[in-house]
């Protein structure tokens, strides 16, 4: 028996999904990698860098870019860490939080759409499955890290 090609699946997904909230993102230039970093603000107020970058599974030279870019755009400041002064902290601005609004407004919409004509029983194993898919990942960077 053949396996599905959830691989493929799986990666077409991600893009088309990162194409729809990029597509949408308006003027605020914030693509759906921005997005993620600004959901995490929100809900953790002045985050040291490096927690950001765990939590969204990045890469420490993509994350500088990302940051970066919203810095130049007027949704997030960084400053020293009063406490070391080699860490970084990020806060939302102003705009950053109207950003987030927007987004989660997005966010929202797409989950929608995702989940029409599934009962809650197949998100279940939806969600499962992709939680197993970065479990496994996670366990296998860990063993060659």
């Amino acid at each position: 028996m053949r396996l599905p090609r959830l691989i493929f699946l799986l990666f077409n997904a991600d893009r088309a999904v990162r194409r729809w909230i990029d597509a949408r993102s308006g003027d605020t230039g914030i693509g759906a990698s921005g997005a993620g970093v600004l959901f995490y603000l929100a809900g953790h107020e002045n985050a040291l860098i490096g927690d950001v970058t765990a939590a969204l599974g990045a890469s420490p030279s993509g994350m500088s870019g990302l940051v970066n870019r919203l810095e130049r755009g007027g949704c997030l400041t960084r400053s020293q860490d009063p406490a070391d002064a080699r860490a970084v902290r990020l806060a939302l601005t102003p705009r950053g939080h109207q950003v987030v609004i927007h987004a989660r407004g997005l966010v929202d919409d797409l989950n929608e759409q995702l989940t029409a004509g599934f009962d809650d029983a197949e998100i279940a194993v939806v969600q499962r499955w992709l939680e197993h898919v970065t479990r496994v990942s996670v366990q296998r960077e860990e063993r060659l890290g």
